[in-house]
């Protein structure tokens, strides 16, 4: 069964028409996040690396444009979509990032719209409440593909990384470039909430 399971892998990765798929996924996974996208940019990565298929440049490209389209729908939409926001279970995963969101988008838009990109329920709350507040476009733009750019190497390389360390084992390396994968989103917001909750305590200590 496994090795049923590697071998479609492989023909659907070895596929030109993966690459418009990855691009799909990601729209969607914008729009609605309930998608998993960075595990399937991990597998693809892994895969990459343990068994030559598909392109890892390929897949940073389709990861890229689905991003940025797909972030840029969702702030077109967010004045129509700030009542599902607003109307979450507060206690959910997703009204946890509405409290995430809405906490450091005050210490900065721009560090917000990048580090949300990485935790998948925030990137879709930041982009409706910018969308919503009619936040500044060109600037959402600027921080929105910086945010893409960075996130989309970092899923497919730390994907790519793990099928390296298990390359003579293709099930293990998926599952190990998946771990990682899910890791670096959850450091990244760790130590962005560390980093705000010292710029509060530096903020509090020199207006005293």
């Amino acid at each position: 069964m496994v090795d049923s399971l590697i071998d479609f892998l492989h023909t659907l990765m070895a596929m030109p028409v993966f690459y418009p798929l990855v691009t799909v996924l990601i729209v969607a996974d914008a729009l609605a996040p309930v998608v998993p996208s960075e595990t399937v940019l991990n597998l693809a990565g892994a895969f990459s690396a343990s068994r030559g298929v598909p392109s890892v440049w390929g897949v940073i490209v389709a990861a890229i444009i689905g991003g940025i389209i797909g972030d840029n729908i969702c702030f077109a939409l967010g004045g129509k979509l700030i009542s599902r926001v607003e109307a979450l279970d507060p206690e959910s995963k997703a009204g946890q990032a509405i409290r995430w969101v809405r906490r450091n988008m005050n210490r900065g838009a721009g560090a917000t719209i990048i580090v949300a990109r990485f935790i998948p329920w925030a990137r879709w709350v930041a982009t409706i409440v910018l969308g919503s507040v009619r936040y500044n476009w060109f600037k959402f733009v600027f921080f929105d593909t910086i945010g893409v750019i960075v996130w989309a190497f970092l899923s497919v390389g730390v994907g790519y990384l793990g099928g390296r360390i298990l390359q003579d084992y293709p099930l293990l390396a998926m599952l190990l470039g998946v771990v990682l994968g899910s890791s670096v989103g959850y450091l990244i917001q760790k130590g962005q909430n560390k980093l705000a909750e010292w710029r509060d305590v530096r903020q509090g200590v020199s207006n005293v």
